[in-house]
């Protein structure tokens, strides 16, 4: 038999084998953030960081529940870490199981003692509004919120600045 026919014979024979083997498929991974969540950064513009007696949280409450009188519908810890001494100032963070809706997201210090808990940046109106000693009300009612979709869609990049200095707080 001619090596050039052969050849092709082979080519043929491999392709054949090939279009009938089992196609695999696999789905892509969700797009975008998790349902019913919302997620982003908190990145501290100082490192007055409080030592001991209580933690650093980021919190979710319904935009009609604003300012709060009650707990948060959701709340994730920022657990203040060390690099070399040196305190980090950017965490990421994410809010769950968060119902269809609007939410204003704070980062404020709950105290172990108890007592109120101070806020020091609310998504909207956090520390640049507050920046050499303007101040600002905005935090009453911020112009910015956090919504979870009608089904469940999550929202991201809800990032904010806040001081960890507790007596610089906005609310």
């Amino acid at each position: 038999m001619n090596p050039l026919i052969s050849s092709v014979v082979a080519v043929l024979l491999m392709i054949s084998v090939y279009s009938c083997s089992e196609d695999t498929a696999t789905n892509p991974g969700p797009v975008g953030p998790a349902e019913k969540t919302i997620n982003g950064t908190v990145t501290f513009v100082d490192t007055n960081f409080v030592p001991a007696g209580g933690t650093y949280l980021i919190s979710a409450y319904p935009s009609t529940g604003w300012p709060p009188m009650a707990g948060p519908a959701a709340f994730d810890t920022i657990k203040i870490t060390r690099t070399n001494n040196v305190p980090n100032l950017s965490y990421n963070y994410t809010l769950k199981d968060l119902n269809p809706g609007s939410y204003v997201v704070s980062v404020g210090y709950r105290k172990t003692s108890g007592g109120q808990s101070p806020i020091m940046s609310v998504y909207g109106c956090d520390t640049a509004r507050f920046l050499n000693g303007a101040g600002s009300s905005c935090f009453l009612s911020p112009p910015k919120n956090a919504t979870i979709g009608t089904e469940n869609q999550g929202t991201e990049g809800i990032n904010m600045l806040s001081w960890s200095d507790t007596t610089k707080k906005v609310f």
